[in-house]
């Protein structure tokens, strides 16, 4: 309880600079990506890079019991209503996508986490920490991920500074980011580039719906994976379905 009511005082005490205008930030990475969402939300990278910086060493001593709640942390990111001025990742024209077998193994070299007695004991691998499993994930061939933001631009180049790699799976070193670059763009792109949505809007935004727009229920702020926070929005493109229907995949 000390824990939680330490890293809820330091995100209260957390502040970002605010001198925002749009920028282009364009990521070259080494492919594979694992995903299990068709989006890359960059305002969900940028607030796991807010909260591991507002909460420091208490980052590797998150409590497991309890979720934190990092609704009201401050982002260096303009903000319509409760809505973040940030883009979805837009994968280059070369994505492909293909379905890859992950296994994970109980080996000796995980012998330095078990406790003194588990050492003296049997290590049971058909159930819990350390159960064998294998599981299917999509995984995205591309070298190249852009995102448009309304943001202020010294304080995102110096969180992405500390961003190395992106999407899941990435002790196996996959996603490993090789260059970003971010630039000033003379427009606004993070909600809307070239007639496409450019991240989940709200329908509450009352935006004239136009011919080829996509409902569906979906969170449009970090953290997104607290789908009990899910509401009626307009979405992007998925270029994961798209790269399916063309037959970019095996």
């Amino acid at each position: 309880m000390e824990i939680i009511n330490e890293i809820h005082q330091r995100m209260k005490e957390y502040s970002v600079g605010c001198d925002y205008i749009p920028l282009k930030i364009s990521i070259k990475v080494k492919p594979p990506i694992y995903l299990n969402n068709p989006f890359i939300h960059f305002d969900g990278l940028i607030s796991y890079l807010c909260f591991r910086e507002a909460v420091n060493e208490l980052f590797y001593n998150l409590p497991t019991e309890s979720t934190i709640d990092i609704s009201n942390l401050q982002l260096p990111i303009k903000q319509t209503n409760d809505v973040y001025h940030a883009s979805v990742g837009i994968y280059g024209d070369n994505l492909r996508l293909y379905r890859d077998k992950l296994y994970k193994r109980f080996t000796d070299k995980e012998t330095y986490k078990l406790t003194h007695r588990q050492q003296k004991g049997r290590i049971k691998t058909n159930q819990g920490h350390f159960k064998d499993f294998m599981i299917n994930m999509p995984m995205l061939i591309t070298n190249h991920i852009t995102f448009y933001a309304n943001a202020d631009k010294n304080e995102i180049k110096r969180l992405l500074h500390h961003l190395t790699h992106i999407g899941k799976k990435t002790s196996i070193g996959s996603g490993k980011i090789f260059k970003i670059t971010i630039t000033e763009t003379d427009e606004d792109y993070s909600f809307f580039k070239n007639g496409n949505i450019m991240r989940a809007i709200p329908s509450s935004f009352k935006l004239p719906i136009l011919p080829g727009m996509t409902f569906q229920k979906a969170t449009y702020k970090p953290p997104y994976w607290d789908s009990t926070k899910a509401t009626m929005c307009i979405v992007p493109r998925n270029q994961i379905k798209e790269a399916i229907l063309n037959g970019k995949n095996i």
